[in-house]
């Protein structure tokens, strides 16, 4: 065992478990994907380490970290493609795909060094990466697929090249430097654009993939093994900071979106709402306009809660906030107060029409969406609601005056007592 790699070893443990307990606190199926992509790669650095070029562990310790190497490759490239491409036919397409790659580098790490045998993986891989876009897509017109042919024959031909002039390893090498080459494209593409972890991630696939490409041109040149050796430790280090500053840019953006949210729903809540109201109504005076306030409370939710159990309620409650949010048109507010209170802000009403007409159109717009039955395990749920109204500046200008008012009236509709808006 080469014990230099040690530090090395246990400097990505640290970070692998760093990363695990990230995401045992913030679950995300990518994070998954990733944890296990880092895995095949510790485990191509285990290999690494005892590897030799002559011995008893030459073989099998090559051949492992080869084939890591393609392992987290795909799992890494589906992990990155999942938020662009549909999930299933980008899987189909790695597993198809993946096999003829795996023989080339196995035939590699086992000291093999016969054109004929590359030739015969190479000619395979060549077939099926030219067939795999069409069967998935089920049809002849690939539209902007057909990148992943012209891919296909750039790495197979030059595969085909390399392993009949007897370059073996860059015949071997050639399809990982396209397939990190590939990841690094695609999480430029899916991560968000201000991402600092972004930045890493992207770089680091993108020095793997060079030092794949060059790794031929490297080992003929003793003088620059060295720096070599260190680049290629560096990438991985690299991925896996940019990985963890990524699950944290998320947790910071998170809590900054729960701070005006409401965690069950989604929607607004009632710090967000009071903003949204202050700049409802400053946009009614400089257009001159009316601003109309909704306050809904569900009528039989208790009973649904004590009847059927919490989970069953917070079902409702999410049936609800999505049947309302449906309901309200794009440039209104809809916001959960909290248990079975909502509150709605419609913005920019016409002067022109009456007031009464506008709460009258607006509490059936609303009455309209709570009367969908929310069916949950085999059970149609039906909840009404109790629903107050006040106009700006009909009623009042004072904000706090509007809010009190469309709850006042709430309460009284609860009441069953007539009164006009």
């Amino acid at each position: 065992m080469n014990y230099r790699l040690t530090p090395d070893l246990a400097a990505m443990a640290v970070l692998l478990t760093i990363l695990y307990f990230l995401r045992k606190r913030h679950p995300q199926e990518r994070v998954d994907l990733w944890i296990t992509g880092m895995l095949f790669i510790f485990l191509e650095a285990i290999a690494h380490a005892f590897y030799t070029p002559k011995g008893q562990w030459h073989l099998p310790s090559h051949i492992v970290a080869l084939d890591a190497y393609l392992a987290a490759g795909v799992i890494f490239l589906w992990a990155a493609a999942k938020p662009l491409y549909p999930h299933k036919p980008t899987l189909y397409y790695l597993l198809l795909n993946a096999p003829p790659i795996f023989a080339v580098l196995t035939t590699y790490g086992l000291d093999v060094r016969t054109s004929g045998i590359f030739h015969v993986f190479i000619a395979c891989g060549l077939i099926l990466g030219l067939i795999s876009p069409f069967l998935l897509a089920r049809s002849a017109k690939l539209g902007r697929g057909w990148w992943l042919v012209a891919l296909q024959l750039a790495v197979w031909g030059s595969g085909w090249y390399f392993a009949s002039h007897g370059m073996y390893r860059d015949a071997a090498y050639i399809p990982l430097f396209a397939l990190y080459l590939s990841t690094a494209v695609v999480f430029q593409l899916s991560l968000p654009s201000k991402s600092l972890g972004k930045v890493a991630i992207v770089l680091g696939f993108t020095v793997w993939a060079l030092v794949f490409l060059f790794h031929s041109w490297i080992t003929n040149r003793p003088q620059y093994i060295d720096i070599a050796a260190q680049i290629w430790d560096m990438q991985k280090f690299l991925v896996t900071i940019g990985m963890l500053l990524v699950m944290l840019e998320h947790q910071v953006s998170s809590n900054a979106w729960y701070a005006f949210h409401d965690h069950l729903t989604g929607l607004p809540n009632r710090r967000l709402f009071e903003d949204r109201l202050v700049a409802a109504i400053q946009q009614s005076e400089r257009n001159n306009t009316r601003t109309a306030l909704l306050m809904l409370d569900l009528d039989g939710f208790k009973f649904i809660n004590d009847s059927h159990g919490h989970e069953v309620g917070d079902e409702v409650l999410q049936h609800i906030s999505n049947n309302l949010r449906v309901a309200i048109r794009a440039p209104d507010t809809l916001a959960r107060l909290g248990g079975d209170e909502f509150i709605i802000i419609a913005t920019d009403l016409p002067r022109y029409q009456p007031a009464e007409l506008i709460a009258e159109a607006s509490v059936a717009l609303i009455s309209d969406a709570l009367r969908k039955p929310v069916t949950i395990n085999g059970h149609a749920l039906t909840v009404t609601g109790s629903i107050g109204v006040a106009v700006y500046p009909d009623d009042t200008t004072d904000e706090v005056q509007l809010r009190r008012l469309a709850d006042q009236r709430m309460y009284l509709q609860k009441r069953q007592i007539p009164v006009s808006v």
